[in-house]
């Protein structure tokens, strides 16, 4: 927990939980904060692990999610795409770190300040992203990072880790 906190800049070792993989952590944070009417954005990077639950939530508690289209050379344009498609019920943006397929890496930092402005919670699917890429908590506001550390970390199968700022 303590070398995850410092690698991430996580404020306490207690926000540090194991999970059973990325996925299962990506679901603890959907089922664990979504309501009904609520509103995410997700980006059209997003991998299974995140439409699947979103599209269960859709249809068993009326759950509202939009895509928003990245731009594969303009991350501005990708953040205003992202601020276009927030409204009142908007309670979350997932994003992906880096895509599987392509390894375009999102934005991450300009979309946790939008959130930020705009009273909106942020998580990142760090599967691609942590161990490889400088992710920081703190300087890009992000609340849940979902992290499979059998990829950028070297670890086992098996584990996952969820960081949670927020309750």
């Amino acid at each position: 927990r303590s070398k995850i906190k410092e690698m991430v800049g996580a404020t306490s070792e207690t926000e540090v939980c194991f999970t059973q993989n990325c996925t299962h952590a990506i679901n603890v944070v959907l089922s664990g904060i979504l309501n009904s009417r609520d509103h995410v954005i997700i980006s059209s990077l997003e991998h299974n692990a995140v439409l699947r639950p979103l599209n269960y939530l859709k249809l068993r508690n009326n759950l509202e999610f939009d895509v928003a289209q990245v731009d594969d050379t303009d991350d501005e344009l990708t953040v205003r795409r992202i601020e276009k498609l927030i409204n009142k019920n908007t309670k979350l943006v997932l994003l992906t770190a880096a895509s599987n397929v392509t390894g375009k890496r999102l934005p991450l930092r300009s979309v946790g300040e939008l959130c930020r402005r705009n009273g909106i919670m942020f998580a990142v699917d760090g599967a691609q992203g942590v161990g490889v890429l400088p992710i920081d908590m703190n300087v890009m506001n992000i609340d849940f990072l979902c992290i499979a550390p059998h990829k950028g970390l070297y670890a086992p199968m098996g584990v996952g880790v969820l960081v949670a700022r927020k309750n």
